[in-house]
């Protein structure tokens, strides 16, 4: 697998899932590291800009 197609399946299996870690105290995924939750809470805020950008341009709000 190229490192393009590797990238795009990242994407494709991270857009839908709901990586807020605020919701809960306990977290689902254990993270080895600092720099593994900085990874995890970009990915996050990322998607949820999407969802945003998506909801205004519906103009849902």
């Amino acid at each position: 697998m190229s490192t393009a197609e590797a990238m795009h399946e990242l994407y494709i299996k991270c857009k839908d899932l709901n990586l807020n870690f605020d919701d809960s105290p306990e977290r689902e995924i254990h993270l080895e590291s600092e720099e593994e939750e900085a990874f995890f809470r970009l990915i996050s805020d990322f998607i949820l800009q999407q969802k945003q950008k998506k909801v205004i341009e519906e103009k849902k709000f």
